[in-house]
């Protein structure tokens, strides 16, 4: 396991209250996110539905405008009547007898047959010649020239002009189409038959098509809409520019003149928005009417607190958290086991390693004894004792002090390994110096040099400070037979000290052993043999 992963199996098994916590803000967090998730997948679900609404609404009011009866009533007079011919060709010329009776008739008949107010047919100069109005109030001799209406069916285009009279202030829509001289639309416009009709239509159709429908004019202006309140609103910033631009057009009547018109208060951008502290969905389509100044924006918007399930939400946000706790309840079970098998397997790697050092050590010890064993006086001893320090412990420096058997428990130079020539007292005496001391406490130490240490371990190449000096007596049955002292570079562990406690053993035993075989080579008895 790496120690990314060590660290967190320590931190849930021994911070274990921390670590539930931590998860289960975590899982809380993660439950609140998948909550908000299902939430807004709910709401794109019902903005993609609203979408396709919009589009069909929009075909639909196309279906009613552009492409309905009336404009379809209206380009057939235009491309086969011969009276409506005439009266686009010649009802601008002076003593041309305008209103005919079969005309007015005719126009009559258009408009009471799709519920219009008014058709009315303009000649090629942009003067009324013949009109019928269902106020009594015909529009003969008007002159519409530059209206919208009238520029597009010159052009050869129907169009659907919707506007706000400037006399009666009433929103209507003028269902334009140009007049041919042909019945094949070839040639130059003589001039456009116009039908006028009220919104009412265009009004209860955007009723029934979501909780908020508005059409909005190219300029940003409710025009229709389900929300009555809301007409002449504007959508945007209205920038004196922007009003300006409206203004001079004409087409809101009076509805910008002599106030600031007030502003949408949501936004008619798809997408999801924040109105009246809730959220809606807002899907937005163009309608084609050929208006100069560009499409017309048909609106639907949807208050998703009606139609999005709180229940769903949290539902998913409670399972969510259920699994995420079973997966933190199972995933910390198993971290705990990993650990514990981890913690296992670390003891039995100590325990195999603390093994395989104590063979190494014994093998060690057993390849010194023979070294020392093979010494046959208390100098070859000492020397022998010197290098097996050298090859266990890595010692550098280092002098053997052996008992000399005096009463005054006095102790003689018997070797020494690295030390310059010279430098060393030939005879210690029993609690002289720290390792003079040894001989008192009967006991091994470790001293740390520091700076200003006991020596300094030299070579041909330069020197170097000792971190460590052991020190120690080689005892046999509580008596001291040697002292020893070695200088380390490194700190010694508690296994180097246990071999040097050994190594003082195995030191004091072959002192005896040699001391005894030096006994038995001195006595008469020996000696008479020999001779």
């Amino acid at each position: 396991m790496n120690g990314k992963m060590s660290w967190a199996v320590r931190f849930v098994v021994e911070r274990a209250l921390l670590a539930w916590s931590i998860f289960i803000v975590v899982a809380l967090a993660v439950s609140w996110a998948a909550g908000e998730f299902s939430r807004e997948e709910q709401e794109q679900a019902l903005l993609q539905q609203l979408d396709h609404e919009v589009d069909r609404r929009s075909l639909e009011l196309m279906s009613y405008t552009l492409n309905g009866n009336l404009m379809g009533a209206l380009s057939l007079l235009g491309l086969v009547d011969a009276d409506i011919k005439r009266d686009g060709l010649e009802g601008s010329n002076a003593g041309y007898a305008a209103n005919s009776l079969r005309v007015s008739q005719l126009l009559e008949s258009v408009a009471k047959s799709h519920a219009a107010d008014g058709v009315f047919v303009v000649a090629g100069n942009g003067v009324v010649a013949s009109s019928w109005d269902s106020s009594g109030k015909p529009s003969t001799g008007v002159g519409v020239k530059f209206r919208p209406y009238f520029l597009n069916a010159m052009q050869g285009k129907a169009s659907i002009y919707a506007a706000v009279s400037l006399a009666r202030g009433d929103r209507a829509l003028y269902f334009a189409s140009p007049i041919y001289a042909s019945s094949l639309q070839e040639g130059k416009p003589l001039g456009a038959i116009v039908g006028r009709l009220g919104v009412a239509r265009v009004d209860e159709l955007l009723r029934k098509s979501a909780d908020i429908a508005l059409l909005l004019s190219p300029q940003g202006v409710v025009f229709a809409g389900s929300k009555s309140e809301w007409i002449g609103h504007l959508a945007g910033v209205p920038t004196p520019e922007r009003l300006q631009a409206i203004r001079e057009l004409k087409q809101f009547g009076s509805m910008f003149e002599r106030e600031r018109p007030a502003v949408l208060p949501v936004s008619v951008e798809d997408g999801v928005h924040l109105f009246e502290g809730r959220r809606h969905a807002v899907a937005t389509a163009s309608v084609s009417w050929n208006d100069l100044s560009g499409d017309w924006k048909l609106v639907l918007i949807e208050d998703l607190s009606r139609r999005v399930s709180p229940a769903k939400q949290a539902r998913v946000a409670a399972v969510t958290a259920l699994i995420l706790l079973l997966i933190g309840g199972l995933g910390f079970n198993l971290l705990r086991s990993h650990y514990r098998q981890q913690v296992a397997a670390a003891q039995l790697e100590v325990y195999a390693r603390a093994q395989e050092a104590a063979v190494c050590r014994k093998q060690a010890l057993a390849a010194a004894s023979m070294k020392l064993q093979q010494a046959r006086s208390p100098e070859a001893l000492g020397q022998a004792f010197l290098s097996q320090s050298h090859v266990l412990f890595g010692a550098l420096q280092g002098v053997v002090y052996v008992a000399a058997g005096d009463a005054d428990g006095r102790l003689r130079l018997a070797a020494s390994y690295a030390c310059a020539d010279g430098g060393l007292p030939e005879v210690l005496l029993p609690g002289e110096g720290l390792l003079g001391q040894c001989v008192l406490d009967q006991r091994s130490r470790v001293v740390a040099t520091g700076n200003d240490g006991f020596t300094h371990i030299r070579s041909g190449l330069g020197g170097a400070q000792p971190a460590a000096i052991m020190l120690g007596p080689a005892l046999l049955n509580g008596v001291t037979l040697a002292l020893v002292e070695i200088a380390l570079l490194t700190w010694p562990d508690d296994t180097a000290s246990e071999q040097f406690d050994e190594l003082l053993q195995l030191l004091a035993m072959n002192l005896e052993i040699i001391s005894g075989a030096q006994m038995i080579r001195s006595s008469p008895v020996v000696q008479e043999s020999e001779a």
